[in-house]
């Protein structure tokens, strides 16, 4: 007896023949296995590929975020004693973001509106952070005010009122909290929400992002800056259950006021001009969000799918007369048998005036919600044509025929008529 044939499958049983209901497909080879979108080199050769395109527009973002984060990084190194405040913003701070700023005058791009809007939203989160840390600070009492003593360090030797003056380093101070520190937290906020496409998740996981990215990195960079700078509670403000949990508190609020404005902006997909990450892992093939047109019935004809049960159905949408100049700048826009959209030449008629003949069905309002009047030329009296008929019967009963106009035959049963 024939030992049988035994499977080719790797999870079959010895001994027992199963053959195959489909055959496995063949392995690509090495050569082939880097120009596959799974191959080992693909996403390195599509992310060079990817900075070599976009590098100029990349530098110009990078340089964007620098400028946002290096006044959060001057105070850390100044506690550390890495380098004086002075130093960093004369040499750093302060000319970075006059190149941002004229970029942003004199090359404009798509996405610094975006920045912008994170900008403000981040100023504004921190008025109301400092509605709250004031209170505390000078009608309660719990803890002290170190930002005029950050001013003081950005004045340095270079004050003219003297780097001691309280005022002017108040001033100096709040002005650097809340467009550095604040505007740069609320610029690094938005690119995270646009470059990850967070928002596609709703208006409570932004203010969740949100709030989590104020107390991670943020008031947690603070509290280790105090905590492991050897002069950080000496230099800033001393480490005690009451400052920590202020200073979570006062975060949590500006954490919760930049989500509440990030998730209110209505076009910030729009102005960042590559895909999300969370569309490049369900593979979108769009690089940049176009919005849907405004389907308000006007526009050429297009095949559209009804949907439902069948998606093969499709109908088909006629032509519409354009819009008049009155309706595209916001004016009422007419109706199509308006009679704006021309009249309709009918064939095989006497020569003269072309008569309007209008289609189709009534509006239920508006010039034409009666019936719809035909304008017809009247015939000669004598001649080829019949004479009209009597009152209440169709002058037009009969059959047309235009020496002129048309070169076709009668029909054999009404060639006596004419």
């Amino acid at each position: 007896m024939a030992e049988p044939a035994r499977s080719a499958h790797p999870l079959a049983r010895p001994g027992v023949a199963r053959p195959l209901a489909r055959p496995p497909a063949p392995w690509p080879s090495d050569e082939l296995a880097g120009e596959l979108p799974d191959g080992p080199g693909s996403r390195f050769e599509a992310v060079h590929a990817f900075v070599a395109e976009h590098r100029a527009r990349l530098l110009r973002l990078g340089l964007h975020l620098l400028v946002a984060a290096l006044p959060l990084l001057a105070i850390s190194a100044h506690v550390f004693g890495i380098a004086p405040m002075n130093v960093t913003a004369g040499l750093l701070v302060v000319p970075l973001t006059l190149v941002t700023l004229l970029l942003g005058v004199f090359s404009p791009s798509g996405e610094e509106r975006l920045l912008l809007s994170g900008a403000m939203w981040g100023v504004l989160a921190t008025l109301v952070y400092d509605a709250v840390r004031l209170d505390t600070v000078y009608l309660l009492g719990w803890w002290g005010d170190f930002i005029p003593r950050v001013g003081t360090w950005i004045l340095g030797s270079g004050s003219a009122a003297g780097p001691g003056s309280p005022v002017v380093g108040a001033v100096v101070g709040y002005l650097w909290r809340y467009v550095g520190d604040g505007g740069g937290i609320g610029v690094a906020f938005f690119v995270l929400v646009a470059a990850t496409g967070l928002r596609r998740w709703g208006a409570r996981a932004t203010v969740a992002a949100s709030v989590t990215f104020a107390v991670f990195p943020v008031w947690t960079g603070l509290v280790a800056t105090v905590a492991l700078a050897p002069r950080g509670q000496q230099q800033m403000f001393p480490l005690t259950p009451a400052t920590v949990l202020l200073s979570l508190v006062g975060h949590l609020v500006f954490g919760l006021v930049l989500g509440l404005g990030c998730a209110r902006c209505r076009r910030l997909e729009e102005y960042w001009p590559w895909t999300p990450l969370l569309d490049l892992r369900r593979g979108v093939p769009a690089l940049v969000p176009v919005r849907p047109a405004r389907n308000d019935g006007w526009g050429p004809p297009a095949l559209v799918t009804t949907g439902g049960d069948d998606p093969e159905r499709t109908e088909i949408r006629p032509l519409a007369p354009p819009r008049p100049a009155d309706a595209r700048r916001g004016g009422a826009r007419p109706h199509p048998l308006d009679p704006a959209s021309g009249p309709v030449r009918v064939l095989d008629m006497p020569p003269g005036p072309a008569p309007a003949v209008r289609a189709g069905p009534r509006p239920r309002s508006g010039p034409w919600s009666g019936p719809v009047p035909i304008v017809r030329q009247a015939r000669p009296g004598t001649g080829p044509w019949p004479h009209p008929a009597p009152p209440g019967g169709d002058p037009w009963s009969g059959p047309v025929r235009s020496r002129a106009t048309s070169s076709a035959k009668a029909p054999p049963g009404r060639a006596g008529r004419g």
